[in-house]
């Protein structure tokens, strides 16, 4: 098997894998209606659609022309970049809603207790689904010598996807805890607002410094 069928076959397992966790994303989303399990959500249905363009872009890259005599292979770090590109726009549009949340809480009081308990054993389940799709990711394309940029940049973005569902669970753990009358009892309206900027403000250094090696002269 060639080096681009191999990049091919584990896009598309990684495609179908990106799925499942989409729809249990999703699921778990109108089950609790809680902001970070929306941005979790989202962020995998994202990777999901540039997965399935990464596909297409591999099967492309390698058509010659007399325009293109070595083929299209500038799709692939010009992919890399547009996903880094897109995955930072996410994040920071997440980190607007929920300091929207948060603002209207701490202003005027309006919030809603949130529904924590289903959260943990999804986070727990997505952690490993995320890490194994990465490891995946990762080990084919060790095997093709990592030459391959659509893989290393999907590599990060399932990595990301299970930083950001690790980062949930562990918070949503320790707000289990957290009595009414508590100091801290705020976070029982608002976690999942803290939640959500903390992760962003953890993992957005991985498509920043992802966006900068499309550009780096060897």
């Amino acid at each position: 098997m060639n080096q681009k069928n191999i990049e091919q076959r584990s896009l598309v397992i990684g495609c179908i894998w990106l799925f499942a966790m989409g729809v249990a994303a999703l699921t778990a989303y109108f089950s609790t209606r809680l902001e970070a399990l929306f941005v979790d959500a989202y962020f995998t249905l994202i990777t999901l659609t540039t997965g399935l363009l990464s596909i297409v872009i591999s099967k492309i890259s390698t058509q010659v022309s007399k325009r293109f005599p070595h083929g299209l292979f500038v799709l692939e770090p010009l992919y890399a970049f547009f996903q880094s590109l897109l995955t930072i726009v996410l994040l920071l549009i997440s980190l607007m809603t929920v300091s929207s949340k948060a603002y209207q809480y701490f202003v005027y009081g309006h919030g809603q207790l949130l529904n924590i308990a289903p959260v943990i054993p999804y986070e727990i389940m997505m952690v490993i689904l995320s890490l194994t799709l990465s490891w995946f990711y990762q080990l084919q394309n060790k095997k093709i010598h990592n030459i391959s940029t659509l893989l290393s940049a999907e590599t990060k973005g399932a990595m990301i996807d299970g930083v950001m569902s690790a980062g949930i669970g562990a918070a949503a753990f320790f707000i289990l805890f957290i009595d009414k009358k508590s100091p801290l009892s705020f976070l029982l309206y608002t976690g999942d607002s803290f939640i959500t900027v903390i992760i962003v403000l953890f993992i957005i250094r991985i498509p920043l410094r992802t966006l900068k090696e499309p550009f780096k002269v060897t």
